[in-house]
Parts: C-alpha cells; sequence; structure tokens
C-alpha cells in the first residue's frame, strides 16, 4: 500500500527533482495519489519530475479555485444582506429564515430561498435522468432490472469510465466493453454519462471531485444494514471478536462495526482509500459512525460533497470508500447499499440536488456564511438602535438550517430512533386508512391555491374534481409535467405518507410495507394524480399570460412571481422561450426552453455581460430552477405537503434518536397536514394583511373565508362518506357537535375523529389523543389497568380490546374496517363490555341526531 513506501527513497527523489517551489509534502501526496490511480506498484515508474510538474498546476488551478469561490461566497453574502435589510425592513428575523426556508411575505424573492432551490435542483436531476433513460428507449428496462442485470450494468459503467479515462491519457486505447446487450450498454451510458455531468455541475460551482466512475451511484449507504452488519452477513455475535482497542460500551455496536468492517476491507482499494491516512482503524470507524448516524446526508457545501478533495495543503478531503473492482462496489452494496441499483442512482442525485441547492444560495461554505450574514445584519441593526434579543441570537435559525443542510436527519442514538419510527409506523398503519377519504378536502385547497394566483376558485376546484375523474393522462402531458419537475411519489422519497407525519429513517423492509400501504388506502395514486394536475394546470394558466407584460397581469400573478423572484425581464424571457404546445393543442410552460435562450438574454437577467461560457450555463440552470422551483413549491400549496419551514418548525433542531427529537415525532405525528394547512395557506392569505395599504386586504379576507368555508363543507362531506362506510346515516348538520366534527375533518384532524370523540374516554386521555396516537395507545392501557384494578371488569376488558384493535396494521383500510366490525368488532365490543353498542347508538342520537343505516348492531350482536 502507498503509506508503506520508503519515505527517505521519495524524498532523494525529489532532492534530484529540477522543481524547487513546492512543498515536499504536497509532492509526495500527489506521487501516492498517481501511484494509486494508475495501479503502479514500483516506484521507479512514476517520473518525478512529470508529476511535481502536474501537482504545481494543481496546486495553482487549486488556490484560483479557492479565490473565485471566496469571491462568489462574498457576493453571496452581502447580496443577502442587503436582501434582507431592505426587502424585510422591520422584520429582519424573517428575512433571516426566508434566506433557508423562505416566507409568506409578499416581497422580492421572499420564497427563493435553500430550500425552494434544492427541491427545484433534486426534482430537475431526477426528472432529468428519467427523460434521459427514455430517450434512449430503455426507461422500462432500467426499472425493472433484476439483481443480475443490475450487476452487469455496475461493471459496464466502469469499463465505459475507464475507456473514457483512457481517452484522455493515452491517445484513444480502448479497453473491451465486455456487455454484449446493446441495451444494458444503453442503460450503462446514460447512467454514466449523467452522472457525470452531475459531477460537472458541482466543479462548476466551486467543488473539485476528480473523475470517479459511477459516482452518483458510490454513494450508497443503509444506515440500518450496516447497524445491524452481522445479520446482514449472516454471523451470530457471539462468533465475532472484537478489537480490544475500541471504546464504548454497546457491545453488539461493536460487534456489528467489526462485522461491516472485515467485509469491506476485503472489498476496498486501500491504496486509494486510505492514502492521505496511517491510522486505517480510525477511517473506518469514522466512516461507519457517519453511516449508522445517516451523517452522510448532511450538505454543508463544496468540502461536503461526495469525492471532493483540496489538494493545497491543511485542506481536508471528503471521506470516501475506494473499491478494487466494479463486482467488489456491488459486492458491498448488496449488502450495505440503499436497495436497488436504480434506487442508489436516485438517491445519489436526490444528494447532489441539495448539495447544488445549498450551494447556489449560500455558497461555498454555506454555514459559515449564513452565520455571517446573521452577523452582519445584526450589526447593522445595533448600529441604528434597532437589534433585538430575537435578530441577536443564532439559535432561532438552527432548526431551518439543520433542516436543509440534513443535521435534521442525522441520529443520535440509532436504537431509540429506530423502535421509535417501528412504533410510529405501526400507528399510521392501523390509523390512516380511511386518508384518501379525509383528502378530498384536497380539491378546495387546490381552487385556494389557483385563486391565490389570480384563477377562479370554484373553476379551479372543479378542474381539480375532474381530474380525480380521469386518472390518466396522456404521454404528452406527462412529459411536460416531468419536465417542469414533477416525480412521481415513491421513486425516491414518499409524499404521501410525508402529508401526514414527518417523515422517519426507515429501513428497507419498512419503506417496502409503507409503500403498500398507501397505495393500498389509494393516497398515493389520490397525491399522485392532483400533484400532476396541479404542476399541468398552473403551466397552462401562467401560458395564457404570454402575450402579457409583467405590468400587465393580475395583481395575484405579479405578487406570486415577485416572492420568486420572477421580474419583468425575467417574465419577457419565460413568455417568448418557453411556452410549448401539447398534443390536445393546449399551451403549457416548458422550462426546457430556458435551457438555450441566448446569451445575450441571460446577461439581461442578472445584469452582467463579463462571465464565461461555463458561468452563463450555471447562470441559466439557476434561472430554469427557480422557474421549476415556483411550480413545484406551488404545486404542495395546492396539494398540501408540509415544506421545509413546517418540517423545521415541528422538529425543532432535535435530531431522532435524542429524547426530545422523539418526543416531537411522537406529538407531531399525523399533525403536519393541519401545521402545513396553517403555515402555508393561513399564511399566504395572511400575508395580505401584513403588506397593508398596498395589498387588497379585502381579498385576504375573502380568500380565507371561501378556503375555510369550502373545508367545512368538503369536511362533512368527507365525514358523511366514513359514516356511510360503517354503516351510519349523516349527522345532523344543526348540532354544533357536527359543525365541529366537520371543521376538524375539512382541517386535517379527521382522524383524531375515532380518537378524541368516542365514548368512555376521560379529559385525560382526551389531552392524551392530542398529544399523539401513540400516546393515546398508551393512555388506553392505563385506562384498561385502571379500570381493573378498580375491580370494572366490562370496561378494562373493553378498553384493553380497544388499544389492540385499533393498533391492527391494515385492519383499518376503509374498505375492511366495516367488514372487521361486521364480522368480529361488535360482537367483541358486546363481549366485553354488554349494553355497549346500545350506548354507541344513544351517544350517535344524543349527539350527532345520527342512526344506522340498515339493522341497529345492538340488536343484532349479543356477544360471542
Amino acid at each position: 500500500m502507498a503509506k508503506n513506501i520508503c519515505i527517505t527513497r521519495i524524498n532523494n527523489l525529489l532532492e534530484k527533482s529540477s522543481i524547487k517551489k513546492v512543498k515536499q509534502e504536497e509532492i509526495m501526496n500527489a506521487i501516492q495519489t498517481a501511484m494509486a490511480e494508475k495501479r503502479l506498484s514500483n516506484i521507479d515508474e512514476v517520473n518525478v519530475d512529470a508529476i511535481a510538474k502536474d501537482v504545481s498546476e494543481q496546486i495553482k488551478g487549486q488556490k484560483k479555485k479557492d479565490k473565485i469561490n471566496a469571491i462568489k461566497d462574498e457576493i453571496i453574502i452581502r447580496k443577502s444582506i442587503e436582501k434582507v435589510l431592505t426587502n424585510f425592513a422591520n422584520k429582519e428575523k424573517e428575512g433571516l429564515i426566508s434566506l433557508l426556508v423562505g416566507s409568506n411575505d409578499i416581497v422580492p424573492g421572499a420564497k427563493d430561498g435553500v430550500a425552494q432551490r434544492q427541491g427545484s435542483a433534486m426534482a430537475n436531476l431526477i426528472g432529468g435522468a428519467n427523460i434521459a433513460l427514455k430517450k434512449a428507449g430503455v426507461y422500462e428496462m432500467f426499472k425493472n432490472m433484476d439483481i443480475k442485470v443490475q450487476r452487469r450494468v455496475t461493471n459496464t459503467i466502469a469499463e465505459l469510465s475507464a475507456q473514457k479515462t483512457v481517452i484522455e491519457e493515452r491517445a484513444g486505447l480502448k479497453p473491451p466493453i465486455t456487455e454484449k446487450d446493446p441495451d444494458i450498454i444503453k442503460v450503462a451510458e446514460v447512467m454514466e454519462n449523467y452522472s457525470e455531468t452531475v459531477r460537472q455541475m458541482l466543479n462548476e460551482r466551486g467543488a473539485n471531485i476528480p473523475k470517479i466512475w459511477g459516482w452518483v451511484i458510490k454513494q450508497s449507504n443503509d444506515m440500518f444494514e450496516a447497524r445491524g452488519a452481522a445479520k446482514r452477513l449472516g454471523l451470530k455475535l457471539d462468533d465475532i471478536v472484537v478489537d480490544p482497542n475500541l471504546k464504548g460500551t454497546d457491545i453488539n455496536y461493536n460487534k456489528n462495526y467489526t462485522a461491516w468492517k472485515n467485509f469491506a476491507m476485503q472489498k476496498l482499494d486501500g491504496d486509494r482509500t486510505f492514502i492521505k491516512t496511517d491510522d486505517i482503524d480510525s477511517f473506518m470507524l469514522n466512516s461507519y459512525n457517519s453511516i449508522v448516524g445517516n451523517k452522510t446526508q448532511v450538505t454543508q457545501g463544496i468540502d461536503s460533497v461526495y469525492g471532493g478533495r483540496n489538494i493545497t495543503k491543511g485542506a481536508g478531503n471528503k471521506r470516501i470508500l475506494h473499491y478494487k473492482t466494479a463486482n467488489d462496489w456491488f459486492d458491498y452494496h448488496e449488502k450495505f447499499g440503499t436497495g436497488t441499483l436504480q434506487e442508489a442512482f436516485f438517491a445519489g442525485l436526490h444528494t447532489a440536488g441539495r448539495n447544488i441547492g445549498m450551494i447556489d444560495k449560500l455558497g461555498s461554505t454555506p454555514t459559515e456564511n449564513f452565520k455571517k450574514i446573521h452577523y452582519a445584519v445584526n450589526k447593522r441593526l445595533v448600529e441604528s438602535q434597532r437589534s433585538t434579543e430575537s435578530i441577536k441570537s443564532f439559535e432561532p435559525f438552527v432548526k431551518f438550517l439543520y433542516e436543509v443542510d440534513g443535521t435534521s436527519r442525522t441520529v443520535d442514538n440509532f436504537a431509540l430512533a429506530k423502535y421509535s419510527s417501528i412504533i410510529r409506523n405501526v400507528g399510521a398503519f392501523s390509523k390512516l386508512g380511511g386518508a384518501v377519504i379525509s383528502a378530498s378536502a384536497d380539491v378546495v385547497l387546490y381552487g385556494s391555491e389557483m385563486s391565490s394566483q389570480g384563477d377562479t376558485f370554484l373553476g379551479s376546484t372543479a378542474d381539480a374534481m375532474g381530474s380525480l375523474a380521469r386518472l390518466s393522462k396522456s404521454q404528452d402531458k406527462k412529459d411536460i409535467a416531468e419536465g417542469l419537475g414533477f416525480i412521481v411519489d415513491g421513486q425516491i422519497h414518499d409524499t404521501a405518507p410525508a402529508r401526514n407525519q414527518i417523515g422517519d429513517n426507515l429501513s428497507k423492509n419498512m419503506s417496502k410495507i409503507q409503500r403498500i400501504y398507501y397505495e393500498l388506502n389509494l393516497l398515493t395514486p389520490w397525491t399522485n394524480n392532483l400533484k400532476q394536475n396541479a404542476m399541468l394546470s398552473m403551466a397552462n394558466y401562467y401560458a395564457k399570460q404570454k402575450n402579457l407584460k409583467f405590468n400587465q397581469l393580475n395583481k395575484e400573478l405579479q405578487n406570486l412571481f415577485t416572492k420568486y423572484n420572477i421580474d419583468s425581464v425575467k417574465w419577457d424571457v419565460i413568455r417568448k422561450k418557453a411556452v410549448v404546445k401539447a398534443d390536445d393543442g393546449k399551451e403549457f410552460i416548458n422550462i426546457a426552453g430556458l435551457d438555450t435562450i441566448p446569451d445575450i438574454d441571460m446577461e439581461r437577467i442578472i445584469g452582467r455581460s463579463d462571465l464565461s461560457k461555463k458561468e452563463l450555463q450555471v447562470e441559466k440552470t439557476n434561472f430554469k430552477y427557480s422557474v421549476s422551483g415556483m411550480l413545484l413549491d406551488r404545486m404542495i400549496h395546492a396539494v398540501i405537503q408540509p415544506d421545509a419551514r413546517v418540517r423545521a418548525t415541528m422538529t425543532q433542531s432535535f435530531r431522532k434518536g435524542t429524547p426530545m427529537g422523539e418526543i416531537m415525532g411522537f406529538v407531531g405525528q399525523f399533525k403536519s397536514f393541519p401545521m402545513a394547512l396553517v403555515n402555508m395557506v393561513g399564511g399566504r392569505d395572511a400575508a395580505l394583511f401584513k403588506a397593508g395599504p398596498n395589498q387588497d386586504v379585502g381579498r385576504g379576507i375573502r380568500g380565507m373565508a371561501a378556503t375555510y368555508t369550502a373545508l367545512l363543507l368538503f369536511g362533512y362531506i368527507s365525514m358523511t362518506l366514513k359514516d356511510i362506510l360503517k354503516g351510519r346515516g349523516p349527522r345532523d348538520p344543526k348540532k354544533k357537535e357536527t359543525i365541529l366534527a366537520a371543521l376538524m375533518q375539512g382541517g386535517g384532524l379527521g382522524i383524531y375523529g375515532d380518537v378524541l370523540f368516542r365514548e368512555q374516554r376521560d379529559s385525560s386521555t382526551v389531552i392524551a389523543g392530542l398529544a399523539g396516537p401513540s400516546i393515546t395507545t398508551a393512555a388506553d392501557v392505563i385506562l384498561a389497568l385502571n379500570y381493573g384494578i378498580r375491580g370494572e371488569g366490562g370496561n378494562a376488558g373493553k378498553a384493553a380490546y380497544r388499544s389492540v384493535s385499533q393498533n391492527i396494521p391494515f385492519a383499518n383500510l376503509f374498505y375492511i374496517k366495516a367488514a372487521f366490525d361486521y364480522l368480529i368488532g361488535y360482537q367483541m365490543m358486546e363481549t366485553m363490555s354488554p349494553g355497549s353498542l346500545k350506548r354507541v347508538e344513544q351517544r350517535m342520537k344524543r349527539e350527532y341526531n345520527q342512526e344506522f343505516l340498515f339493522t341497529k348492531p345492538s340488536t343484532q350482536f349479543k356477544g360471542f
């Protein structure tokens, strides 16, 4: 290995070299790198003079890149400070938050933050890969690759990469491609070419990522598989011998680390992996801790980019595991990677997109740059005697920073995070069976969002209902939606469950179960269809305005564009270059047209004419991402999904696996929809009040009134559908209890109907229900024990039965629940507590003036 080469001999060779100015440590590092990358075993094969000269050029280039990055960072910092102080005067805290996760305020760039850019970059990278696969005619094959084909594709990717390296270094000597299947070669070509494109995109933004075959897919690590390495490898923990020097009291952790390390070391290319360290054990332990703690997903600028390196002295490199061959990598990936090769590919693009968004908006060192912005803003306020405690402290911004840099996804105590996640998801699988019925309010929010943009409320609501009736669209329109950044739920992350609870880190098996469940309860197809239609409706609505200049647009649309930094110059380019016709003649905004806008238009947009071709291309991409980001962001307002601001508010910067992090997870379960409703929809309308006399305050009032009145109506419809499925008639709409329940349904708290408004619940269990369904279950168990202690056997049995029956995964699916009740449930209730069915009927009549549609259960079921 390179670290064992005789240092004295290298120094002697360096002393004989003609190069005098470059520091010996840098030369020696470069020689080690050259030997590792070119597979040289004999130092005499290394031309020290040539390597030293090359290092000199690389160091000059790195220093130039560092200087450019520093200049770009300074520009970003100054512009951000000015944006906060000018656009958010007297509300600077909100301005600082907007830089990270956006704001509802009606000011220029209020929504143009890191989170919005990350979402757009991720969606466009993944959508672009899908489009490339479709153009090559291998999309279906890519989707359906089995494990054997995945391995063949991986080997072909490595061979294609080697060909390119040889072409560059040895004047066209091509090693052969051993794969014979032309479609497998095409898949590999698309994946490798796209991987290279994304790597170059990051390098153009200041990173220094060397050529690495399969750069995107090689970021794949599964924290759950690594933490359970012994089981994954079929080993018994008792048979694993742990290094006595390993610290820590968790012996199982150390044994799993040892199993993981022993397997990985067989596959790793040590010459390249450990080139900058003599302490292999520490390197591997740190790598393992990063994987198990999900720290590999943290994005903190160019130094955190996978494979990034800085060759100047004293600069660190991103820890990276290099493998001997493609087969060795695939062996590792099969055991400890993030699912299939396809999933690894999309996961790598997901991480790259988050990095791009972070760098574009906050520069090469985003955390440090944001701290500088905060410090400068506070300093200016102190100088003007306007500083307050809320702006002086950095603490209020940490939760938002953690959300965009990925720290909120890291794990502190793995076991606590894992089992808490399992409990929450079992709760979800047993309580969200009717979620799609509760989601009927989506059509109202869809209409409300389009109305806020100047379209009609009733027309847009009807459009949403119509889209549900036509479950398929033309391929042409699907392609347009994909080009705008729409990604089908489940391709890389699942938005359906995220609508009801802030997501946990899930194992492969739990992820599969989750996806199956949300397909069965119909929430995934419902959400996909509405979101795609919302994206197309907005793109069509904007295209209809193509003949209007910016100042001729309606006030609502001007406000919207302003919040996303789209001004008159940008709108002119969009309306002239980004409008396409679908196969039915309808016109849509399509951001693909922005790739080919003339340089002169780009120079007008950015107000500069001194940029290089590469810099102009980066700016074009940024412009495209900003337009796509607006559509994506408004899409999750139309079909509510918690945005980064809501997620940060709910996690409050507490990481998974910490006591407070898990408490927040349990308390916040199923509350992300109502939280999003209040913050995103309510915040949107409330912004009109805060904007003052320059805006139509009455429009804000009308918007809120229309939205919440319609939510009440659709809440009642949703509630009635649920009752009919249970064999019950409609509730009396004149009863205040009915109105309250309808408001809860329409406001996203529909799942609490069964939890909170049920007989035999005291005030403490109602409070527990508000705290979260898992806590409600615990309250049921405690209630059963309490009844048992008091000798009330019937009540104890009923409470115990309820705690079990209400937590059976999949039994709550809306088309199963009624059958379960009539076949088993009602009999069990009457057995446990005779007369309970009669009491239920009396309560229904008393509170809602409601009766069963058919035979009353109390007359039919007398217990087992």
